[in-house]
């Protein structure tokens, strides 16, 4: 079961970045916030490192679109790949596509570690918006 499940059936209209990419939030119509964290370590950075689609799916300026959300019907990870070396440090990427009534929102998370850690993202459901530092929207795809 995927981390991003809490989403299924929820009319998402925004899609926000923070704590240096260690954080990605989804708001929904109802202006409830799901906020995802990347697990970091001494020796293991993780960060959203891609997000496609969000133009897309969650409106290109278009009001209507925006007031009425996108629903999303379904969470597909796709895991992560195996390690490869860049250095002295062992990178990893993890995949998930976020499927909804007006398309895709494909996620990448890059790890970056000493050999000895894994790639995690949590569903932090106890954040609160005034925690997550440099929080701004995404309204492309980065």
């Amino acid at each position: 079961m995927s981390e991003f499940n809490v989403l299924v059936g929820k009319r998402i209209n925004g899609l926000f970045v923070g704590d240096d990419a260690w954080s990605l939030v989804f708001r929904d119509i109802d202006q409830r916030y799901y906020c995802f964290r990347t697990k970091n370590d001494c020796c293991n950075t993780v960060w959203f490192n891609h997000v496609n689609g969000v133009e897309t799916v969650l409106g290109e300026g278009n009001l209507f679109d925006i007031l009425r959300g996108a629903m999303v019907t379904g969470v597909e990870d796709k895991g992560w790949t195996e390690d490869r070396t860049d250095g002295y440090d062992v990178i990893q990427d993890g995949f998930w596509t976020i499927a909804t009534d007006r398309g895709y929102i494909d996620l990448e998370v890059r790890n970056s570690h000493n050999g000895y850690y894994g790639g995690t993202v949590v569903y932090d459901e106890k954040a609160t918006l005034d925690k997550i530092d440099g929080l701004q929207a995404v309204v492309k795809d980065f």
